[in-house]
C-alpha cells in the first residue's frame, strides 16, 4: 500500500494477551515511534494468516507520517490516536478491503 487517505481503514499487527474482563484483551504493538498498548473488546480484533490485527482509521496523512485512530482504551496514546512514519505504515498497515 503506497498511499494512505483520510477515512481509510487499516489493520495493524498486534500482540494479544488476556485482559481483565472476559470480553476484553490487552494489545500491544511496537512502532517506529514507540510501544502502543491498551485494552479493547476482543470482538474488535481480526485474525488472519496466523496473526492478530486491530483495525484503525486513518485520520491524517503527510509525506512523513500517518495518524491513525485506534479503538479501545490505550495507555500510550491521547484520544486513541497514534502517529507513525509513512515508511513504517507502508510496511506494517494492511488495507481493509470492502466486503
Amino acid at each position: 500500500m503506497a498511499q494512505f487517505r483520510r477515512g481509510q481503514r487499516v489493520n495493524i499487527p498486534c500482540n494479544v494477551q488476556k485482559g481483565p474482563f472476559p470480553d476484553e484483551v490487552l494489545v500491544t504493538f511496537e512502532t517506529d515511534t514507540g510501544m502502543v498498548s491498551g485494552f479493547l473488546k476482543s470482538s474488535s480484533l481480526v485474525h488472519q494468516n496466523e496473526r492478530d490485527y486491530l483495525q484503525g482509521m486513518v485520520v491524517k496523512t503527510s509525506a512523513d507520517s500517518v495518524q491513525v485512530r485506534i479503538p479501545g482504551s490505550f495507555f500510550t496514546t491521547a484520544a486513541g490516536l497514534t502517529t507513525v512514519s509513512s515508511g513504517w505504515a507502508r510496511n506494517n498497515f494492511m488495507e481493509v478491503r470492502a466486503q
